[in-house]
């Protein structure tokens, strides 16, 4: 028997141990190539039909031909994490990062995605609100403070429009008396603003006291600051945050080096580290995240999951990975990311 009748029989062999449920190449196919191979390669082509029985048919497949590489996206992965790993997958929630709000280091109350009134505000794709109180909890509210980020600025604008009209119904306090009727105070690109008198509440405490309901556009972005405005305040707080909005809007450059934005799955980046968040646990937040955006740099939520070798930078214990998020501004090297003064770590970006 001659060498290249060995190497016929074995890749016969292999047919017939094939499993029919796969979709293998036609025994033609199989005998064509074992009879193309030359003297020189016949070792090899011994040990590729030893493999192949092993492991499975693809792995003899011609690397010069028709064989499958590795996706990209698990190639990464297992690359950045320094050992084979699923490639991840989720969503990136569309999110106001903590401590973005004027005062929210020292809120009383904090909501994300907090109920609102829709036929007042629109579709908001990310929403946020704080509130401080007068006293006690159960007294009347003394100052709210709500962030609503729109798909676009045209959408946002649509609010404006659509507000000035029912600007007091919006407020809460619809048929109570008008102290100062609807005006537009030069704040952000645009702005709304009624002072009301409040109507007499179950206690009597604040009947009469002045309620101001003041809306401000940035870019995209929505402000609403509403409360007793025996104080200034409810201007003091909006005149904090509205130049924290810019980064909703066009005119807010970086200060320092410029970030980027993910768009590929498993592409390399170094993330500056706003901060970490885990579900379902409310802390008082440093405002990072607000302060950067004075700065011209908006940071992203994101899954510490869905970025590769965020959960070992960070310190995130594997059973929190799933329920745990962090605040980070995306650069493409370690020094611009450095620029910050924050903690940098080194990631692969997925959930794209």
């Amino acid at each position: 028997m001659t060498d290249q009748d060995a190497v016929d029989r074995a890749f016969r062999a292999l047919r017939d141990r094939v499993d029919t449920a796969a979709v293998a190449p036609t025994a033609e196919r199989i005998e064509a190539r074992g009879r193309r191979r030359r003297t020189g390669h016949v070792a090899l082509a011994g040990l590729t039909a030893l493999a192949v029985i092993a492991g499975g048919w693809a792995i003899a497949r011609d690397p010069g031909r028709d064989a499958i590489p590795n996706p990209p996206a698990a190639t990464a992965s297992a690359s950045a994490t320094g050992s084979p790993g699923k490639t991840p997958t989720g969503t990136r929630p569309v999110k106001v990062p903590p401590g973005f709000l004027a005062g929210e280091s020292t809120a009383d109350e904090v909501i994300d995605d907090h109920d609102y009134q829709a036929d007042c505000l629109g579709q908001p794709v990310a929403r946020r609100v704080m509130s401080e109180f007068d006293g006690e909890r159960e007294q009347r509210r003394h100052l709210t403070q709500a962030l609503y980020v729109y798909r676009d600025e045209d959408a946002a604008k649509a609010v404006m429009r659509d507000l000035k009209p029912k600007l007091q119904r919006c407020s809460g306090f619809e048929g109570a008396s008008v102290l100062k009727p609807v005006s537009t105070p030069a704040l952000g690109s645009e702005a709304l603003s009624i002072t009301i008198a409040l109507p007499l509440d179950g206690a009597g405490e604040h009947a009469g006291e002045p309620f101001r309901f003041l809306v401000v556009r940035v870019g995209s972005a929505v402000a609403v600051f509403d409360g007793i405005a025996r104080t200034p305040e409810t201007v003091d707080r909006s005149t904090a945050l509205i130049p924290r909005m810019c980064v909703f809007g066009s005119g807010c450059p970086p200060k320092y080096a410029t970030p980027v934005t993910p768009t590929v799955n498993g592409a390399e980046a170094w993330a500056a580290v706003v901060g970490v968040q885990e579900t379902g646990v409310r802390e008082k937040t440093a405002e990072k995240a607000g302060d950067l955006a004075r700065l011209g740099y908006r940071a992203v939520v994101v899954p510490v999951s869905c970025d590769v070798g965020a959960v070992e930078a960070l310190g995130v214990p594997a059973e929190k990975a799933a329920h745990t998020t962090y605040s980070v501004v995306y650069f493409g090297s370690r020094q611009d990311a450095e620029t910050l003064g924050l903690q940098v770590v080194q990631v692969r970006t997925y959930c794209l």
